[in-house]
């Protein structure tokens, strides 16, 4: 499944840069979503620093991005199945795309832990979860508190079927984001369902204590969610 980043998490592309970088090259906005906003004025043709033609990269990896989850969304819906494998084929092709431009941008910056996420997930899409799983660690490394990487770690961990990671993915972003939370335990009914009708060697008593523990902590989780909206009230306060 996928988000647009935009969750709350404090991590700017912008803070690999400097003050002035900042004025003199491009804006990306919170999380991992963020666009490039060209400057203006003479500054405009000065050659850029490998910091900043990182951002430029990660940003052509957005736009990649996010046209391939239009695509698979569209594919989603075609009802001839020539259509929708031609609308899955160009998704991945957006996905490659957005690969390279992470890849380039992580390259130029290997302190970006937004390009490595990008990496991560653009290897998520593509099924290789384990390549994933390598790019998420990376980014954790850098910020161990990129709740996006978390969580997209979450949903690669369901992938290879490491239930145990999983559950542990979810009680940290649970204690920490309840909206990031709620968007792994949405990936995790999705993927019992999944299972349900592919096994892909998941063994069934498993996935039945996996589906067990997910209503259990669903259960938890509506319990508590006026206490973390007064807790998130009392905050702005």
């Amino acid at each position: 499944m996928f988000r647009t980043m935009t969750k709350g998490a404090a991590f700017s592309a912008l803070s690999v840069l400097s003050a002035a970088a900042i004025v003199a090259t491009f804006q990306v906005s919170t999380g991992a979503n963020g666009v490039a906003v060209p400057p203006s004025g003479p500054s405009a043709s000065r050659v850029l620093t490998p910091d900043e033609m990182a951002v430029e990269a990660y940003n052509s990896g957005i736009g990649h991005r996010d046209r391939a989850l239009k695509a698979d969304k569209d594919a989603a819906k075609e009802k001839k199945d020539t259509d929708r494998v031609k609308g899955e084929k160009k998704a991945r092709d957006e996905y490659d795309r957005a690969l390279k431009d992470f890849k380039k941008a992580a390259d130029l910056n290997p302190k970006m832990p937004q390009a490595f996420n990008g990496m991560g997930f653009s290897y998520r899409k593509m099924g290789d979860y384990t390549k994933a799983l390598e790019n998420y660690d990376r980014a954790l490394e850098l910020n161990p508190q990129f709740l996006d990487a978390i969580e997209y770690r979450g949903e690669a961990y369901l992938g290879l079927n490491r239930l145990d990671d999983a559950k542990k993915a979810y009680l940290a972003l649970f204690a920490a984001d309840r909206k990031q939370a709620d968007a792994l335990m949405k990936a995790m009914t999705e993927f019992v369902a999944k299972r349900k009708t592919d096994p892909a060697g998941l063994d069934p008593a498993a996935l039945a204590a996996f589906e067990s523990w997910i209503g259990e902590r669903s259960g938890v989780a509506e319990q508590t969610r006026p206490m973390a909206l007064n807790h998130l009230s009392s905050s702005w306060q």
